[in-house]
């Protein structure tokens, strides 16, 4: 057991240095909201305490802050108080709180519980989490309530750090409690009150919080789930440090996370793959802890927080690429590429082109905000035919039109531009583009040119863009900043003074878009 001993000391160690990696926080904004329940200690002493929940309360505030919640806007629930009709009242309570197009992260770390039920399952297991009073909040009922919130909300970010499954049957010391050196190491699931059934490892089949949610018409761009464990394993919290997930997770998101594929921003899935790496490397060689594998249900493409380019390492030297669009005037020609510098150890495996980059930025869309947008003409001959476009938005805001052009390098905000510079628009209105006096004809190479039709709620700063002009129109600069800094321009909106105000303006950083792709053809 000794150098099982030492590994769990060593990722302990890891874990806990990590903890110190920080990022510039970004503006706190009022359109985001937090409900963080945390539960160590619990009525029934049969129960197990759980002594790194004070850690996890830290971290889930770090992690909140992260994605811009202000303090004020953060509940937290803690051991006793989180009585479940205390947990009921409060997603109530939060429901009222939040505003159409907000963004909202629900965090909760405690024990997991399975029960004998024939009225809610057929194999009459069922699962939820538990709360102080010995209460279980079934994965069913949570998916009820929180269900309306993820119609309202923008986003939704749900993070649980709890067991829902009784681990490997029959072995005590492998689902209770370990103790390496000072540090408790405790399973994050009580047998409390369940019988031997309900304390066999669970089906992927038998259990979905993220389904349930979609029974209940929650939309599923809307919402991401975070899962310490798969069903049938253990989560597990130490008394140093706190859940092994929630630990890993937070040190990611607050800056340990790498774009993988060089899209220009770290989405939930690419912090879970970073957090899931700490954690194996945590549990490593521990006889009797048969792996943690983090999960991700919903949305795996939302983007949680943005920390500015520092997350985004620098990619090779780009190549400079022809204009892929004809406008009235000559395009200035394309700046020279910079001295080639070797790229850094961390540079992702390969680079986003710019219909993957758009494809992300539409995956952040609210799924009820509607755009109808048609091509009047899907296959257009290079040097002849010129694009055309209608929309017509379920909602009222500022229309973008932004195309990946169909040489795989280039990227051009079409609308508005320096010839039609009010984009503002009115639900059900259909819009017609180009608009009098400029037009955009298919210049080529021959393939596949990809258009993002936008409609934001609130408008964007399109300062904020790396960019050149290419006549009336806007090139954006694809390098790694300019690639983070396109992200944040199109997800994040720029409301006014006074915004949610009666009469002001919106704001909600919400859109809807519509993704079109035109055939480019000799």
């Amino acid at each position: 057991m000794k150098p099982a001993r030492t590994a769990l000391a060593l990722g302990l160690a890891a874990l806990l240095a990590g903890s110190a990696l920080a990022q510039p926080l970004p503006a706190q904004r009022n359109t985001r909201h937090a409900l963080i329940i945390g539960i160590g200690e619990y009525e029934d002493a049969d129960v197990p305490t759980l002594r790194g929940v004070v850690h996890d309360m830290d971290s889930a505030r770090r992690m909140a802050r992260a994605m811009a919640v202000p303090e004020d806007h953060i509940t937290v629930l803690r051991d006793r108080a989180a009585t479940a009709d205390r947990i009921r009242a409060e997603i109530d309570a939060l429901y009222g709180r939040v505003a159409d197009g907000d963004r909202v992260f629900i965090y909760y770390s405690g024990h997991g519980t399975r029960w004998y039920d024939a009225r809610i399952k057929q194999d009459g297991c069922t699962e939820g989490l538990l709360a102080a009073d010995g209460q279980a909040l079934t994965n069913v009922e949570l998916g009820r309530r929180l269900a309306p919130l993820a119609q309202r909300a923008d986003k939704m970010l749900v993070f649980y750090d709890a067991c829902f499954s009784g681990g490997v049957a029959g072995a005590p010391l492998r689902t209770r409690s370990l103790r390496i050196g000072g540090d408790a190491i405790t399973a994050k699931f009580t047998r409390a009150g369940a019988p031997e059934l309900c304390s066999q490892p669970s089906n992927f089949r038998t259990r979905s919080l993220a389904l349930a949610m979609q029974q209940e018409q929650a939309l599923p761009q809307n919402v991401v789930h975070i899962a310490a464990s798969r069903p049938d394993e253990v989560s597990f919290d130490s008394s140093a440090v706190g859940g092994f997930a929630t630990a890993s997770w937070r040190d990611c998101l607050l800056g340990e996370a790498r774009d993988l594929d060089g899209s220009g921003a770290i989405t939930a899935d690419e912090v879970t793959r970073c957090a899931q790496a700490k954690v194996t490397a945590a549990l490593a060689g521990q006889p009797g802890i048969l792996g943690q594998q983090m999960t991700v249900a919903g949305n795996a493409e939302f983007v949680p927080a943005w920390m500015g380019a520092a997350f985004v390492p620098a990619p090779p030297a780009e190549v400079p690429v022809a204009v892929a669009v004809a406008v009235a005037e000559p395009a200035p020609a394309p700046t020279p590429a910079p001295a080639p510098a070797p790229p850094p150890a961390a540079a992702p495996s390969h680079i986003a082109s710019p219909a993957a980059i758009l494809a992300q930025v539409h995956g952040q869309r609210e799924g009820s905000r509607r755009v109808v947008a048609t091509l009047r003409q899907p296959r257009l001959k290079i040097g002849r035919d010129a694009l055309q476009i209608d929309v017509t938005p379920a909602r009222s805001g500022h229309l973008y039109v932004a195309l990946a052009g169909s040489d795989g390098q280039s990227l051009y905000l079409l609308y508005p531009n320096d010839l039609s510079s009010d984009n503002r628009v009115r639900a059900g209105q259909r819009v017609s583009l180009p608009g009098p006096g400029w037009d955009i004809v298919a210049a080529g190479p021959p393939g596949t040119e990809t258009l993002l039709v936008m409609v934001t709620d609130a408008p964007r700063d399109l300062r904020g863009l790396a960019q050149e002009k290419a006549g009336p129109f806007m090139k954006t600069l694809l390098d790694a900043d300019g690639r983070a800094r396109l992200q944040w321009v199109l997800g994040n909106g720029t409301p006014a003074a006074g915004c949610g105000l009666a009469g002001a303006p919106s704001c909600s950083d919400a859109f809807g878009s519509a993704l079109l792709r035109v055939e480019a053809v000799p």
